[in-house]
Parts: structure tokens; sequence; C-alpha cells
């Protein structure tokens, strides 16, 4: 588990999708689709008001080969984002910094409650509560 941070801060303004390069816009379409009622991630629907957490962890890579081979197939680092609800996560894996900051920040926009972040610090604005 990752470092407790604090609370994400309530956003005035919806992350802009159109900053994001078409890969990641791409990507996130369909795996992460927001909306005023709920969230649907990985095909499951999640109530806004039910997420307690959201964690970011930088994604491992192995030694060798295989790392070799992720990192040429993605790239610069991948991080994952970790939403947990209730009694269940939904997990969003290989997400690129400005993929894992705009679900943060989606997430900080339309979640009317507290949520809890662990993880990568300055992705979205948190506060003690």
């Amino acid at each position: 588990m990752s470092e407790f941070l604090g609370y994400l801060q309530r956003l005035k303004v919806r992350p802009d999708p159109d900053k994001l390069s078409a890969s990641d816009r791409s990507h996130l379409q369909t795996h992460f689709d927001p909306y005023a009622g709920e969230v649907v991630i990985n095909g499951e629907a999640v109530d806004w008001r039910s997420i307690d957490e959201v964690e970011v962890a930088q994604a491992a890579r192995a030694a060798g080969p295989s790392g070799w081979f992720v990192k040429q197939l993605y790239g610069d680092e991948r991080y994952h984002v970790g939403v947990y609800y209730g009694d269940y996560e939904a997990v969003l894996t290989n997400l690129t910094l400005q993929s894992a900051e705009y679900v943060v920040r989606t997430i900080a926009f339309y979640a009317p409650q507290s949520i809890r972040y662990s993880g990568v610090e300055g992705l979205s604005p948190v506060e003690d509560r």
C-alpha cells in the first residue's frame, strides 16, 4: 500500500481529455468512462458516492528480457490506478502518468464526498480534511 497523502480536494473544472495523447484517449475510452451518475471502469459501473479510496502506484518492471520488452512496448514508466469502493476494487493498469493524473482528477471532479488518496504526489490537490 502506498503512503496516505490526504483526501482528494473537490475540483471545480472537469479535466479535459483532449489534452491527452491520442493513444491515451483511446485506451481510456475503452477502460474508463465517466459521466455524472457513475463511472464505468473496465466494464463495471461504479457509483461516484461509493468510492472510498484511490491509490496510484508505479508499475513494477521486471529485470531482464521481459522488463526490456515491456519498456520497448510501452516506453515511459507506467502506473496503476486502484479505485476502491465498498468491498470491491477496480484497477486501471499500465497508464501513462498523464492518464493517471486525468483519472484521479476526474474522480476528484465528480465524486461528491471525501476520498482517501495515496500514491504519487502532485496528481491532484489533496487536503487533510
